[in-house]
């Protein structure tokens, strides 16, 4: 499994993708968050070559197979304004902890 969605969290990307007009998958990638170390994020994105992809509550998943090995499963769970993603293995101090929206 490289994925597992939370309760609501599936149910609330469908709605992102379907309102936008998106017909995309959902990458999970790293991101700059700034101030602080990168984290996981989310992005509306079309499969390449290689991609791992996994099709979770009719959301396909795309995540590059290094990232995959260096982060292991990722979970996303809902937040107020956007998403919280967990990975099995830490990027960074904040154990694997990453909140975003979905980047389009």
């Amino acid at each position: 499994m490289l994925i597992s969605l939370e309760k609501g969290s599936g149910e609330a990307i469908r709605d992102f993708l379907g309102q936008s007009g998106l017909q995309l998958s959902v990458r999970i990638e790293i991101q700059s968050t700034g101030c602080c170390d990168s984290s996981l994020g989310l992005r509306a994105d079309a499969a390449s070559d290689g991609d791992l992809t996994e099709e979770v509550e009719g959301v396909t998943f795309l995540i590059e197979p290094k990232l995959y090995d260096l982060v292991g499963e990722v979970s996303i769970s809902l937040a107020d304004n956007g998403f919280v993603l967990n990975s099995r293995t830490p990027l960074n101090e904040w154990a694997g902890f990453g909140a975003c929206s979905i980047k389009s």
